[in-house]
């Protein structure tokens, strides 16, 4: 009996293990990447994957099990109406539970993001040695030339200039961090090939923008633009949002402190870089993703990156060509991430020929 269910989980991971190969080869092919760049810098690699996976499953998966329980309650109370309500919320979580090779798939693709997450962030902080930031006026100026030469924040005045707004701004883009990972949680635990084309074209994003293009052009940003010495083109955002703060507390003004003291060696490393905006670039993965499943979640979720992308602006962190660069990577990206699983579906087909 024992024997007999070791040989059908070795069979289940082995099919898990090859419908993943694809995000396990980006993923190592990073942490190789990430590995040599310390090696390079003389810097120790280190990833920090255990210490994500225990924040991941203490804090974080309780709450996506209770907003996805929720959501299945109030779909049966609303809209199914069972008679036996206790019963069929039973029958739906049984098959679920008992899903060895869903489990599997999403255990081993969370411990895949999980190390990614852990070498993108080693890599992050070591941008500003790689490549000094340098961009940052002539992304501004090219910020001009595509908005009526005039920086996008300044169109954006009449519509932002009240404090709440800033504040609302604010909430939202803090509340991305809970929903990307809110996303990797659902497309990790799903079937099919849309799972696996979200899973790809987010470590592709990640590792193509936020590492690569970053350190091509690389950039601090609108909010450090003075302090990097190129000028005082942003201070009226920067007053403006600390008159906002004033009125009510905007925690992004903590963070871009804190960013900074770490950027001068003041605090432990986490990374400044502003080309391209992986808040858009994130959020338009997770728009692509959720019109696979519905319009309605899509449009959401279109709506959502609207405001990201405004209050990337608004908030001092980007300029706005950040954010249409970070939406041009995620489309392609996805579409590489389609193409990847398509060849990859093609070849388990002809390995099963073969066989």
């Amino acid at each position: 009996m024992i024997a007999h269910f070791s040989v059908i989980l070795r069979t289940v991971f082995g099919q898990v293990f090859r419908r993943h190969l694809g995000l396990l080869a980006l993923v190592a092919m990073h942490a190789c990447i990430a590995v040599a760049i310390g090696i390079a810098l003389g810097v120790p690699y280190q990833s920090g994957m255990a210490g994500r996976l225990i924040t991941l499953f203490q804090i974080f998966l309780p709450c996506f099990l209770f907003i996805l329980l929720l959501w299945q309650f109030g779909k049966m109370a609303l809209v199914i109406r069972p008679d036996k309500p206790i019963a069929w919320l039973a029958s739906y979580l049984r098959p679920l539970l008992l899903d060895c090779d869903r489990l599997m798939g999403g255990l081993l693709a969370l411990a895949a993001v999980a190390l990614f997450i852990g070498s993108f962030s080693f890599v992050k902080p070591l941008i500003p040695r790689m490549a000094p930031f340098s961009w940052d006026p002539e992304l501004a100026e090219l910020d001009r030339l595509l908005h009526f030469g005039l920086d996008p924040y300044k169109l954006l005045m009449p519509l932002m200039a009240h404090p709440y707004v800033l504040k609302a701004l604010n909430i939202a883009y803090h509340a991305w961090f809970f929903l990307f990972y809110f996303f990797v949680f659902v497309a990790a635990f799903s079937k099919g090939r849309e799972r696996n084309i979200f899973l790809c074209a987010f470590v592709l994003t990640w590792a193509l923008g936020g590492n690569g293009l970053a350190i091509l052009l690389s950039s601090g940003g609108p909010v450090y633009y003075e302090a990097l010495g190129f000028g005082t083109d942003f201070a009226p955002l920067m007053e403006m949002l600390r008159a906002a703060d004033d009125v009510t507390t905007l925690w992004a003004l903590d963070v871009q402190a804190s960013l900074w003291d770490s950027y001068r060696g003041l605090a432990a490393p986490r990374g400044i870089s502003a080309m391209p905006s992986m808040h858009v670039a994130i959020s338009v993965l997770m728009t692509l993703y959720a019109y696979r499943h519905s319009s309605w979640a899509g449009r959401i979720l279109l709506a959502f990156t609207a405001v990201i992308m405004v209050g990337s602006v608004a908030l001092a962190w980007h300029y706005a060509v950040d954010g249409y660069v970070g939406a041009a990577v995620a489309l392609a990206c996805w579409q590489m991430a389609r193409r990847m699983n398509r060849e990859a579906v093609v070849a388990c087909q002809d390995m099963k020929l073969a066989i």
